[in-house]
């Protein structure tokens, strides 16, 4: 799987929606995820700072040909928990 963002829309001080492609199986498909901003952090004396945020999403496994499997439903619910580290 890869996803490439597109475009971020800010609806809070924490929240957005990121439109972007979604590539699996071969196939890529425009996909709208839900981000929350969940913690940032800044240590001038580490030199480093800190952020993690959270996306969710849905979709659906036939618009990227994933076929029919016994007991597996179509819909998919995405869950991200992301982090990031930027010595500075």
């Amino acid at each position: 799987m890869k996803f490439v963002s597109k475009r971020l829309r800010r609806t809070s001080l924490t929240t957005g929606v990121l439109d972007g492609d979604l590539t699996m199986h071969g196939v890529t498909r425009p996909i709208t995820l839900d981000v929350r901003l969940n913690k940032f952090l800044v240590d001038k004396e580490l030199k480093f700072c800190r952020f993690g945020f959270s996306a969710t999403g849905l979709l659906k496994r036939s618009q990227w040909g994933l076929g029919d499997v016994p007991l597996v439903g179509d819909d998919v619910k995405l869950e991200l928990e992301i982090e990031f580290l930027k010595v500075v």
